[in-house]
Order: structure tokens, then sequence, then C-alpha cells
């Protein structure tokens, strides 16, 4: 029998190749001649570039450079081939901050040049950018403003992508003021306040370039960073699709006879184009079945057509830091898939 595992990191508790190897436990637990075969898996969020560097051949660069709070920092990226994979929540992570008021204002993505100046300078010819988990919300202003006109035109040169699992426009309602500015620490004042800025840049850029950013999906995302990236000559894509290509995902999944995917929270926003979701049609189209764990699952319609089932891996009452920890996490999830192997394949 042939078991296939992609399960995405549950943030702050386990990777998305611990998750897999405890479940494939499991699975070895009950079948222990089964085939399992393991893909790390993301969606342009945090753990991207672990994913991608395990289904790709190349080497790791480190960049001496600055977080976003301007703090000095060693960050790597990865090159296979001509291509340099560089995850920005690697430089200008979400969790490398407590968010307030004041981080808000003072957040910049000015130390991701280094890291493109870095990849131009070793003769890549694409740049692939993960735009998820973000601490961020200058528009990308500051990775901008740290570019010389020289390096520029250099990008221009080059192809530019921007992996993102978010649609939102530069700025507006639906901008990265709005929707992202509180989560990063942004009060109401200062969100209007943003959010104009980001409208005088549309309207500056619109002018200057002829490129209308709220007319271009994903430019809110990473904080404005999507933007920043298409005026660089970029382009902006899903990144669930873009990683299930890279890794051969369809191809794995060929012949199996079950899939496991999962997250950390199991819900409604799971169904707006969220990894698992990715998983199950990939799975869907080779007749695959599939099941999803999370670290918490709520009920959410459309769950019932994309998954054979769901299960949250808590088997007691815990508090959030207790039920995060990575060995209780780790150890839940092989239990979990050890029971459901059981009961599907020991009747």
């Amino acid at each position: 029998m042939k078991f296939l595992v992609a399960i995405d990191s549950f943030k702050g508790s386990a990777t998305s190749m611990q998750l897999n190897q405890a479940a494939k436990a499991g699975i070895l637990e009950v079948l222990p001649d089964a085939e399992v075969v393991t893909v790390p898996i993301a969606d342009g969020g945090e753990g991207t570039l672990d994913a991608l560097a395990q289904g790709l051949e190349g080497f790791w660069v480190e960049v001496e450079t600055v977080d976003l709070l301007e703090r000095p920092i060693v960050a790597a990226y990865f090159i296979s081939g001509q291509i340099a994979y560089i995850e920005s929540a690697r430089v200008v992570g979400i969790d490398q901050l407590t968010p307030s008021s004041e981080t808000v204002e003072r957040a910049t993505s000015k130390g991701l040049a280094a890291l493109f100046r870095d990849a131009l300078l070793r003769g890549c010819q694409e740049l692939v950018l993960t735009l998820g988990g973000s601490g961020s919300s200058d528009g990308g202003r500051g990775l901008l403003n740290a570019l010389t006109d020289e390096e520029r035109s250099a990008l221009a040169q080059i192809r530019l992508r921007g992996l993102t699992d978010v649609t939102n426009p530069y700025a507006g309602p639906q901008g990265y003021a709005v929707v992202f500015g509180p989560q990063k620490g942004a009060g109401p004042r200062q969100v209007k306040a943003m959010d104009l800025v980001a409208q005088e840049f549309v309207n500056q850029m619109r002018q200057e370039t002829g490129i209308d950013l709220q007319k271009i999906p994903g430019t809110g995302a990473a904080g404005g960073l999507g933007g920043a990236l298409v005026l660089l000559g970029g382009e902006l894509e899903a990144g669930y699709p873009f990683i299930a290509e890279t890794l051969g995902l369809a191809q794995a999944i060929q012949g199996s006879d079950l899939v496991f995917t999962g997250e950390g929270l199991l819900d409604k926003q799971s169904l707006n184009g969220k990894l698992p979701i990715g998983v199950a049609q990939t799975a869907k189209n080779a007749g695959v079945p599939v099941i999803a764990l999370g670290g918490s699952v709520e009920e959410a319609k459309g769950f019932e057509e994309a998954f054979l089932a769901t299960f949250s891996i808590q088997r007691e009452v815990l508090s959030l830091n207790q039920a995060m920890e990575t060995e209780r996490t780790l150890a839940n999830v092989q239990s979990l898939v050890k029971n459901i192997i059981a009961t599907r394949y020991l009747l």
C-alpha cells in the first residue's frame, strides 16, 4: 500500500518535515511494509524555503543584512540552478517582534534588498520571493528605496516571481493597511494614515510608471511587498500551485491509497485557497481520498467535499501554549494517524 503525507507547518509548533515524519511513523506502526512518501510543503508563508530546499538540488547562501527593526542579522536564501529562492519571513517575519503601534511605524522591508543584491552578484536569472508571514507594513517602499537605480535595472533583466496566498490590492478597504495593519500592531488612526499613504503611492506610481497597483491582485500581500515586486517588473502568483508543481506533488500522489494533509488551524479560511484544500484538489484529480489534520479544527461547509474526514490532533483540554509544544504535537500526530490507519485498514 502507498500513502502520501504533505502537511503544512503548524506555525510556532512544528515544521512540515517534522509533522510528515510523525505521520509516517504512525502509518508504519500499523502497516510496517507500506510505502510512505513524505513531501514537505508550504504555500508561500513561513517554512516555504525549507520545503523547497528538500525537493530541489542546490545550496544555501547566508547574507548579512537587517531585520524589520533594522537590527543586524544573517539571513539565508536558497539557490537552485540559476534561480534564487528568498523567503521574506526569514528577513522581515512577524515572529521577530511583538506587534505594537511603535513597531508598525518602524518595521521596514529594506533588509530584503541585501539578498536581492547578492542574488544578482551571483548571476541568478530568476528570483522567487515568498510573501507570507511578513511583519512589515511599509508598502514595500523600504525594499524599493534600498535598491540603487543600477540594481533595479539589473532586476528588470531577470524574472521576478512573488508567491502569495492572498489577492488583496495595495490600498483601500481590502488593502494592506486596512486588512493586515491591525494584526501587525496598527491602531485605527494608524491604519487610516497608512492607507492614505498607500493610496497616494498608488496615484504616484500610476502617473510615473503607468502601473495601477489597485488593479493587480496580490499587490497588498506582505504589507505591500507584492506591490514593490510588481514595480520592479515582477509577477505575482498563488504560492501553492507553484510549490506543488516545483516539488512534483501530483506525480508523487499517483498510485497512493490515501493522502494526509493539514495545517495548524483548519477553519473556513482554509477554504480560501489554503494549502490543505490545494492538496485535496490535487489528490482529487488523481482519484485519491484525503484526510486533513489540524491542531485545531472548526466545522466549515465545504470540508466534506474536500476531505474524506478531518481530525483535531488534541487528546485533552490544554492551554494554547501546552497544545503547541513541539514534542506533544508530534506525539499526538503519530498517535492519531496510527489510530486512523488501524481503523481503516485493520477492520
